[in-house]
């Protein structure tokens, strides 16, 4: 098992462009998980059922043949390698089954029996048989009903006690409460709580590792996203010593944050499994495994409270986030961070509080997309603003204009900001899209609905066409775990050559990097290699579990910079066949900005700034919606590369329009995508489409129905149902006063 490009056979760390799972191996096995069926119980034995013929060279293995520890410190969060009694969550890791064919695993899994502690069901015999007697559950595992059953009562005993918070970050700025208490100041009141759960699925090669031991070393091949954790894991878990522990790195798609850490744990799988079979094992998870457990969309709740006196300028805000994290999240915190950063979008506001929570439950652990962390905060926050116009009559464009924060402002309330051309972006794709006219003649028609007159000249398909804005910040100062410098790393070989000592995240950053070297330098693009990490220096670095992945702090545009810092140096220097190499950092000194203690100041190194508008179109017979018109305009600096950047965009688009409704992928006939003149700094862009095109979409449709949509993802009937339940409702409360 090798890489493509090596620096050197001895080297701990190497880079493929291959995906693990087409990597060869000699005597190659393969492992499963045998997960829980249940949410909750606790596990006596697993074993196979009685009379199982179990075929020669088939094995399970559970938590006591691990030979190193059973579980694993990640930031501050013990979380077991497979489960060592009480169940956490239903699927979490019960066991591993290895065997030479996969499909005689899977076949077996049935086959076994898992056997929960019956103790508190003989107890309660008589008041669990009266209260769940009537239910019937199928199980895929072959695991008798009535311990699901007994799993079941457990379970919604625990589920009814007070939830457990596991972090908490609040922000207060000024007093909320005396505002909300002036009629002056707070002229206008308006609540509203909103909740984004849209699942981006990645449909590319799941997660995975092959391990094989050589030599009394042990190699692994895995995409990690966090190289110093999963070595660390594996190390624990193996007992195999760091220094004989050969990580290859292939290629990979998609970040979240579950497998920023579980990436390791599946790694380390493989590995202890490659130990006790003595032959190379490939772990491969199913696309349903990846989507229960590694890219389950999080559950979170946004509740805003808004006052705004009679000219239509914010005085106060009160945002509450509720964050389900699962049974495991070792990044809780940061999630929380991110989110009360971006709780109060764009908007400037003296009198701010902020409640964040996040909660353990017997889910499986959340997960968060690392370019579209903040999305669900501005899911809220946006269509909040949206609600405030239609219910004041202020205009939404105005309302976003002159509460909008940064700009030129040199302060902003409750962090510090700056938006750049942010004004001039919301002024132009008001008019490419005609925004005045047709919000105007959308809420004429959404007021006739709403005052069921007959004699309107507006019929149906009803229409609705809504604004939305965000930003999405590069280099985040505020994580305490990342004590290293941003920086880049070039360097020259004898053969005249250009090592870019780091790995871009996706293929069109590596275009984007490698332009950003050929437009200075006349050089071949097959001459540009990218290695990642110097593995002298990787090798050397101090392995820890406090260190985080780069991709937590947004520096894709800042490395950009320091590329572009060490192609100007290389430009001076000459290439004759004399090796040398050039680094570039970014100085301490920008950290200091921002007050993590605090929680204040300047959190982010720059913000790319992001504003589209949604029309759709509504068949009122049917009540299937369809989008009419999308424009998209974005201030992300100077674009180094402006056809990457606006696939990047069009794909974000298109994936987007491929999860907002269950099931089903919307379309859109006219996109109009387009990018602000700008000299400043590059800033990071991928994950703004999220952030805008969700909230302007749910806000186009609460118009078009003249009811608020203030949920992601939709069904098919959803919006029918949300109008159904409206008008029940108002027939009841009629009937009422009548």
């Amino acid at each position: 098992m090798c890489a493509r490009r090596k620096v050197s056979d001895k080297k701990k760390f190497l880079f493929s462009d291959d995906f693990y799972s087409d990597l060869p191996a000699n005597d190659m096995i393969h492992a499963v998980i045998v997960r829980s069926p249940f949410s909750y119980g606790k596990v006596t034995s697993i074993d196979f059922a009685p009379k199982t013929k179990i075929p020669e060279g088939y094995e399970l293995f559970t938590y006591k043949d691990i030979p190193g520890k059973t579980q694993v410190n990640i930031l501050g969060k013990d979380i077991p390698i497979l489960c060592t009694g009480s169940i956490a969550y239903k699927g979490e890791p019960l066991a591993l089954l290895v065997g030479e064919k996969k499909e005689v695993l899977e076949e077996l899994k049935s086959s076994i029996k898992v056997q929960l502690d019956k103790t508190e069901i003989k107890a309660n015999e008589s008041k669990f048989s009266n209260a769940y007697n009537s239910l019937s559950v199928s199980l895929k595992d072959g695991s008798p009903i009535e311990e699901s059953l007994t799993s079941l009562k457990k379970s919604l005993e625990d589920f009814s006690k007070p939830k457990e918070i596991i972090a908490k970050r609040k922000v207060t700025i000024g007093n909320t409460e005396e505002i909300f208490a002036d009629e002056e100041k707070a002229a206008f009141i308006v609540e509203g709580t909103w909740k984004s759960q849209i699942p981006y699925y990645a449909h590319k090669e799941t997660e995975g590792a092959v391990a094989q031991i050589k030599g009394g070393n042990l190699y692994i091949s895995t995409p990690s996203k966090w190289i110093e954790q999963t070595v660390s894991t594996v190390e624990q878990v193996t007992a195999f010593s760091k220094d004989k522990i050969f990580l290859t790195k292939t290629k990979s798609f998609g970040e979240t944050t579950a497998c920023l850490y579980q990436n390791g744990i599946l790694a380390s799988l493989a590995a202890f499994a490659a130990v006790k079979t003595g032959k190379a094992v490939r772990l491969s998870l199913s696309r349903t495994e990846q989507e229960e457990n590694i890219e389950r969309a999080s559950d979170i709740s946004i509740s805003h409270k808004t006052a705004l006196d009679k000219n239509g300028l914010l005085t106060a805000m009160e945002v509450s986030i509720c964050y389900d994290s699962g049974a495991y999240d070792p990044f809780a915190s940061y999630i929380l961070d991110r989110l009360s950063l971006a709780a109060c979008g764009i908007y400037n506001c003296k009198n701010v509080k902020i409640s964040a929570k996040a909660y353990k439950s017997h889910n499986p652990p959340s997960s968060q997309i690392i370019s579209m962390l903040d999305s669900q905060a501005f899911f809220a926050v946006e269509n909040q603003i949206q609600k405030i116009a239609e219910i004041t009559g202020f205009s939404p464009v105005d309302l976003r204009q002159m509460n909008k924060a940064g700009g030129m402002q040199k302060h902003t309330e409750p962090f510090t900001f700056s938006f750049g051309r942010s004004s001039d972006a919301i002024n132009a794709v008001v008019i490419r899209s005609d925004f005045k006219r047709k919000y105007t003649v959308s809420r004429l028609a959404e007021y006739g609905r709403n005052e069921g007159s007959d004699n309107l000249p507006y019929a149906p398909p009803f229409r609705g066409i809504a604004l939305a804005c965000a930003f999405e910040g590069s280099g985040y100062f505020g994580t305490e775990f990342e004590k290293s410098n941003i920086s880049m790393h070039l360097s020259v070989t004898e053969d005249k050559k250009i090592l870019v000592h780091a790995l871009p995240p996706s293929l069109s950053i590596k275009e984007i990097w490698t332009k950003i070297i050929q437009d200075s330098i006349e050089i071949e693009k097959r001459n540009i290699l990218f290695t990642g990490e110097a593995a002298e220096e990787l090798s050397k670095k101090k392995i820890t579990t406090s260190s985080l992945p780069e991709s937590l702090v947004g520096d894709v545009s800042i490395k950009s910079i320091l590329l572009q810092k060490c192609v100007d140096s290389l430009k001076r220097k000459k290439i004759d066949g004399t090796p040398f190499s050039i680094k570039k950092s970014l100085p301490l000194s920008r950290k200091k900005a921002w007050n993590q203690a605090e929680f204040s100041g300047t959190p982010f190194y720059n913000t790319a700034f992001g504003t589209c508008t949604v029309e759709v179109e509504l068949d009122a017979c049917t009540f299937r919606e369809k989008i009419r018109k999308i424009c998209v305009i974005i201030d992300g600096g100077k674009i180094l590369h402006p056809k990457a950047a606006e696939n990047i965009v069009h794909r974000a688009i298109s994936r987007c329009l491929s999860s907002l409704v269950k099931d089903e992928s919307l379309r859109c006939p006219s996109i109009s995508v387009q990018f602000t003149q700008s000299e400043e700094e590059p800033k990071q862009i991928g994950g703004l489409i999220y952030s805008i095109l969700p909230a302007a979409y749910a806000s186009a449709l609460s118009q078009a129905i003249a009811i608020s949509v203030n949920e992601m993802p939709l069904k098919t009937d959803s919006l029918y149902e949300i109008r159904e339940r409206y008008e029940n409702s108002r027939r009841h409360v009629t009937g009422d006063a009548q």
